[in-house]
């Protein structure tokens, strides 16, 4: 069987992501109490249910984890179980979930005496789980399809020892995406913002990526990012990593990161039980002159 446990901070984005999995094959069930959901996963797994599920995503976020105790024992039951899952945790800026509850009018599911404040209390009552999660997404920019999208991706690969990689350009100028696990800087570099006939392009352009790549110490950068890539990829694996996200910056994530993002994606397609996806943060954003 094949698990999802979707969680997070309330307002993130939790029915989005779990309505994207359910279009993509998943059996969802939302509100799962931890102790309901260890029962379920236990009588799945050694046969006692006449439920026929191969995919299973679960919704769990605050009010569903009483204790760390309570969270704790779930984990645990599915790594005793050995069931291939993820735990894909949605966070998103105090400003943005604070925005989304005053449109909606909503009741924030944690009882403090201002709506901010109850968002800082759950982020608080969250550490836990946002340490245990396999991925983290911030979804402050994101709109419904566009997270959508990127849940559905992130639920390909069927094979336990795949790994997904998702390898993500930026500018630094617009902030550090929050869910990497590497990052590199290639600010270093010429910028092709600075050449007349290129700056309205981007690093998909090939006179732009052609630019880039002139150089000697580009050529030196991209093998050097390139081998230590390749060298931590099993190291993560080995650790029962599945998902790895790795974020290409340069000033504006439009000329430099696009390029060494396009190519290292390029070159990591090849490898073994490996799945590749990548994303140009600023363009999806419409930074992009």
């Amino acid at each position: 069987m094949k698990l999802v446990i979707v969680t997070g901070l309330s307002g993130a984005g939790k029915t989005t992501a779990l309505k994207a999995l359910e279009d993509s094959g998943y059996f969802t069930m939302d509100n799962v109490l931890c102790q309901i959901a260890v029962f379920l996963l236990q009588n799945l797994e050694k046969g006692k249910s006449e439920l026929n599920i191969e995919k299973l995503a679960l919704g769990i976020d605050n009010r569903a984890i009483s204790s760390s105790k309570e969270f704790m024992l779930l984990l645990n039951c599915i790594e005793s179980l050995n069931v291939d899952y993820q735990m894909i945790f949605l966070d998103s800026s105090d400003e943005v979930i604070l925005n989304r509850y005053n449109l909606t009018r909503r009741r924030h599911p944690f009882t403090a005496p201002t709506l901010l404040e109850s968002i800082k209390r759950e982020r608080e009552a969250m550490n836990m789980v946002l340490e245990r999660s396999t991925v983290v997404i911030d979804t402050s920019e994101y709109s419904n399809k566009m997270l959508s999208k990127k849940i559905k991706e992130l639920a390909v690969s069927e094979k336990k020892e795949e790994i997904n990689i998702h390898v993500q350009s930026f500018g630094f100028k617009y902030g550090v995406p929050i869910d990497l696990d590497l990052m590199f800087d290639v600010r270093v570099l010429p910028n092709p913002y600075y050449i007349e006939e290129l700056k309205l392009k981007t690093g998909n352009d090939q006179e732009v990526y052609d630019y880039v790549m002139s150089f000697k110490e580009s050529e030196e950068l991209y093998n050097r990012l390139l081998d230590l890539i390749k060298y931590m990829i099993p190291l993560y694996k080995k650790d029962g990593k599945q998902h790895l996200s790795i974020g290409i910056g340069c000033s504006g994530g439009q000329h430099r990161s696009v390029a060494f993002a396009n190519r290292i994606s390029k070159e990591l397609s090849y490898m073994k039980d490996i799945s590749v996806y990548i994303s140009h943060r600023e363009g999806e954003r419409h930074h992009w002159t």
